[in-house]
């Protein structure tokens, strides 16, 4: 069962009704689209073909499904009494129209490896794959590919599809103001939830008030005076007291780690012993536990975060040792110093930028960075960091191979085909943007491509295993901690639990009680 704060003894306790007000971090552009901070906002408004429940793929708008003998065409037989808050009907039809919507969407899309649905009855669909995905079903239940109102599709606008779109879920957009925050309205026709929720009709609440909190301390302080009653991501200094004072939950989320992503088409890092030289220098495993106290895991693996299928633990690779990395960037020619005391080759300083989104890398992020910065510094690399803002980061600052010698960010997805995702030189015939190492190796290309399509699980993991580990020892990327969930929860609120696709919050079955 998924991760869920609640109890038995509360359930005649129960209140019903109420506004439930959760205080968030960051403040997407959409309410849905391809960042996991969108996801977050979709799973309250959208329902999905299928429901991800610790491992197993559970029905919910599709009752049962069945695959062809080359795995790919997936037969989706739908329910028939589900409506759209707009009272439109869901079915095949509607399948069909959410399509296009995704392509478009969804940048990555493409990397699901999804070619579109075709019609078989009112109430079933195929589905048609250009590769073999195993974790499809994993994708399709996660926060991205929810159904939208193929009535608002062809009729709302692009800003009203974006700030209040048109879903199924138990939550209805009441208001987006932005800057502030979205108020929700539970759908009272609501009766089709996943077999994997705690109840089934309508939300508890009555209301969901979700607050755009960018400061830690202050989603905190609201906590605390009870002016909320759920925070994302508390301070890490205040967590043991969290845990002391409230509920909590959290969740290592599957995809890859926020990591140091080496541009590998230009520059010093196009050297594999500098690449291994920064990784030496650096004490990822004591900067973790120093910045986070204990709220974050620790990640070695550049690739994969703990969560994801197939993951192999690679966190005894490169423990900190400056007197090898002095030794690899000696034998790579770095022998000089320039006037700061950074090392030199022909002339050219040691140099490396570092640009990050600080909507994907918190305040306790950037003082990891910091402290990177200063670790390196030791054996002679300057690393200068660059903020970005959301808009700047979104927009494509600093994105192309010339601008930046290192990336540094995490990715949320269910499938270690997120290497695929990630390591793809290519998307549609165009840069992969989503490749942030520019790497380009058509032969590991097809072996990620021979992994995925693998039918034997113990023969796919030894492929991805092999791959993870190529990639670990030619510090392509490195991991530094998973990008981790973590909520506090007033005690007068019970059932809100996380799903274990993507650690996406169920406000559905939450209720207060009384006090």
């Amino acid at each position: 069962m998924p991760a869920f704060a609640t109890g038995s003894a509360d359930q005649d306790q129960r209140v019903d009704g109420g506004t439930i007000t959760y205080v968030h971090q960051q403040e997407p552009p959409c309410l849905w689209g391809g960042w996991v901070q969108q996801a977050y906002l979709a799973r309250q408004v959208f329902d999905y073909l299928v429901s991800y429940d610790n491992g197993q793929i559970r029905p919910w708008l599709a009752t049962d499904w069945s695959q062809s003998s080359d795995r790919k065409t997936i037969t989706f037989h739908l329910r028939k009494d589900v409506v759209f808050t707009d009272g439109t009907k869901f079915d095949a039809d509607a399948v069909i129209a959410n399509y296009p919507v995704w392509e478009k969407g969804i940048g990555w899309h493409g990397f699901t490896y999804m070619q579109g649905f075709t019609k078989v009855d009112d109430f079933t669909v195929e589905l048609h794959l250009s590769e073999p995905n195993p974790e499809i079903y994993n994708v399709l239940a996660n926060g991205h590919y929810g159904f939208q109102s193929p009535t608002s599709i062809a009729r709302n606008t692009s800003e009203q599809k974006c700030l209040a779109p048109v879903g199924t879920g138990p939550w209805r957009v009441e208001k987006w103001t932005r800057g502030a925050g979205i108020s929700f309205v539970r759908n009272d026709a609501y009766n089709w939830a996943p077999p994997n929720a705690h109840h089934n009709g309508r939300a508890y609440a009555q209301r969901l008030e979700w607050r755009f909190v960018p400061d830690a301390t202050t989603r905190w302080g609201a906590l605390v005076s009870g002016e909320a009653d759920v925070a994302y991501q508390p301070p890490s200094v205040q967590w043991k007291n969290a845990q002391r004072q409230f509920q909590t939950l959290s969740f290592v989320a599957t995809g890859r780690p926020q990591g140091l992503s080496f541009n590998v088409s230009r520059g010093p890092f196009t050297d594999q012993r500098v690449r291994q030289a920064f990784v030496d220098a650096v004490d990822r495993k004591k900067i973790v536990q120093a910045v986070f106290k204990g709220t974050v895991p620790f990640e070695g693996n550049g690739s994969l975060s703990k969560t994801t299928p197939l993951y192999l633990n690679v966190d005894d690779n490169y423990p900190f040792d400056p007197a090898k990395a002095n030794k690899l960037l000696d034998e790579a020619g770095w022998t000089a110093r320039d006037a700061n005391g950074y090392r030199a080759k022909d002339g050219k300083t040691l140099e490396a930028r570092l640009p990050f989104n600080q909507a994907i890398i918190d305040a306790e992020g950037a003082v990891a960075l910091q402290v990177i910065q200063d670790q390196v510094k030791n054996v002679g690399i300057k690393v200068d960091l660059i903020p970005l803002t959301q808009t700047e980061g979104f927009a494509g600052a600093y994105s192309k191979p010339g601008d930046k010698e290192i990336s540094f960010g995490y990715w949320v997805w269910p499938s270690p085909n997120i290497l695929d995702i990630v390591y793809n030189h290519q998307l549609k015939g165009q840069p992969n943007g989503n490749n942030t190492t520019f790497f380009n190796n058509p032969e590991i290309e097809e072996q990620i491509i021979d992994a995925q399509r693998e039918p034997d699980p113990k023969s796919r993991q030894q492929k991805f295993n092999t791959l993870q580990q190529w990639f670990t020892d030619q510090a392509v990327a490195v991991g530094v901690y998973n990008f981790t969930y973590n909520v506090a929860i007033a005690k007068n609120l019970k059932g809100l639990w996380q799903d274990q696709g993507n650690g996406l919050l169920n406000f559905y079955d939450a209720y207060f009680v009384k006090e």
